[in-house]
C-alpha cells in the first residue's frame, strides 16, 4: 500500500501537524505501507530533521490549483487547520481520506473515511453527521517512534518548551524570570524559533549558572524522559510528557490548545497555567509544587498510539498486515 500525507509546518504554524503525521507514517511503515509527502516550503527544515523522504514541496499544499491524482496513493492523510470542506470533498472523490484533527471545526467528518483525534477530551459529540470511522482519544496518540520504547527516569532539572516556533516568546520570559535559587532549568527552542529570538534568550541567561538553552536538540525525547518536571505548551510535547508519566504544567498559546489544561487539571494529571499572558513567576513556582495523581497518569496516553492508529487505518481501508 502507498499513503500520501498532506500537511504543513513553519514559524507561524508550528511543528505539531508534521510531527504527528511523521509518527503515523513511521507506524504505517512497519505494516508495509510506504509514505509520500506534500508539504509547504517552510516545512522543509523540520521535515529533513525528522528524516522525511519522498517529499514534494509547494508554496501552499492546499491550493485550489493542486490536487493529487487518483494514482498517487491508496489513501491520503491530511493534517492542517487550513483546508475546509470543499478541499476535503474534492480530495475524497479521488481516494480514501483520513483526517487528523483537534479543532473539530472544518467539517472533515462529512467527507473523510477516517477521522483521528487523539485528544484526551475527544468524543463523538464534538463532530457533526458523517459516515466516517472515528479513532478518538489518547489510545491513538501520535507520538514519534523514539517514545515507543522510551523508559523515563526522574532527573534533577525542569524542562521548558514552548513548541516548535514559540509564537509568544515564552522562552525569553522564562529565562528572565528564573532566579539563581531555583533548580536547574533547560529551555528547548524549537526548529522554527528565529535567530533573533534565540539571541534574546541567550542575553537573558548570560549571568545565570542554572539555566541552559538548547536549540532543536536531537535528544529531545531523552531530555523529556529524564526531566524531573516538564513545563510545556498544550501541544504534542505535552502528550509526550504525559506518555512518560511526568510531572507536568501546561500553558496555552493558541486557540486550538484551549481547554486542554482544564481537562488535565480536572483529572489531577497536570497543573494548568492557562493562557501564557497570565503566567508569571509566582504561578510557575506554584506549579512546581504539583503532586499529580499517579494512578491517573499511568497509561493515560499510549506511547505506542501511532501503532494502534496505523493498524486501525490499514484495517478500515482494506489493507492487510
Amino acid at each position: 500500500m502507498k499513503s500520501l500525507f498532506i500537511t504543513n509546518a513553519g514559524p507561524n504554524i508550528g511543528g505539531g501537524h508534521l510531527s504527528r503525521c511523521f509518527a503515523l507514517s513511521s507506524a504505517l511503515s512497519l505494516l508495509g505501507v510506504d509514505s509520500r509527502w506534500i508539504l509547504n516550503d517552510a516545512a522543509r527544515t523540520q521535515a529533513e530533521a525528522l528524516g522525511v523522504s519522498n517529499a514534494y514541496y509547494l508554496p501552499d499544499p492546499f491550493s485550489d490549483g493542486y490536487l493529487p491524482s487518483k494514482e498517487s496513493a491508496d489513501f491520503v492523510v491530511v493534517d492542517s487547520y487550513i483546508p475546509g470542506a470543499d478541499f476535503f470533498m474534492r480530495l475524497s472523490e479521488r481516494m480514501p481520506l483520513a483526517v487528523i484533527d483537534d479543532l473539530h471545526e472544518n467539517g472533515a467528518e462529512r467527507f473523510a473515511d477516517i477521522l483521528i483525534n487523539y485528544g484526551i477530551g475527544a468524543n463523538r459529540n464534538l463532530y457533526g453527521d458523517g459516515d466516517c470511522k472515528f479513532l478518538l482519544g489518547p489510545r491513538y496518540a501520535l507520538l514519534r517512534e523514539e517514545y515507543w520504547r522510551l523508559c523515563p527516569k526522574d532527573g534533577d532539572y525542569v524542562l521548558f518548551t514552548a513548541g516548535a516556533s514559540d509564537v509568544r516568546n515564552c522562552s525569553a520570559d522564562m529565562s528572565r524570570w528564573w532566579s539563581g535559587d531555583m533548580t536547574r532549568l533547560i529551555i528547548v527552542l524549537g526548529p522554527f524559533v528565529a535567530e533573533e529570538a534565540r539571541l534574546r534568550v541567550l542575553r537573558e541567561i548570560s549571568e545565570k549558572h542554572n539555566v541552559e538553552i538548547l536549540a532543536a536538540p536531537d535528544n529531545f525525547a531523552s531530555l523529556q524522559a529524564h526531566a524531573g518536571f516538564v513545563i510545556s505548551s498544550a501541544s504534542v510535547t505535552a502528550y509526550e510528557a504525559l506518555s512518560l508519566e511526568k510531572k507536568l504544567a501546561v500553558f496555552t498559546v493558541a486557540e486550538n490548545q484551549r481547554g486542554f489544561g482544564e481537562i488535565l487539571s480536572g483529572i489531577g494529571a497536570a497543573y494548568n497555567l492557562g493562557d501564557w499572558r497570565g503566567v508569571n513567576m509566582e504561578s510557575i513556582r506554584e506549579a512546581l509544587k504539583l503532586s499529580p495523581d499517579v494512578d491517573t497518569l499511568k497509561g493515560l496516553v499510549n506511547k505506542c498510539g501511532a501503532c494502534a492508529c496505523a493498524e486501525a487505518v490499514v484495517k478500515i481501508l482494506g489493507g492487510s498486515r
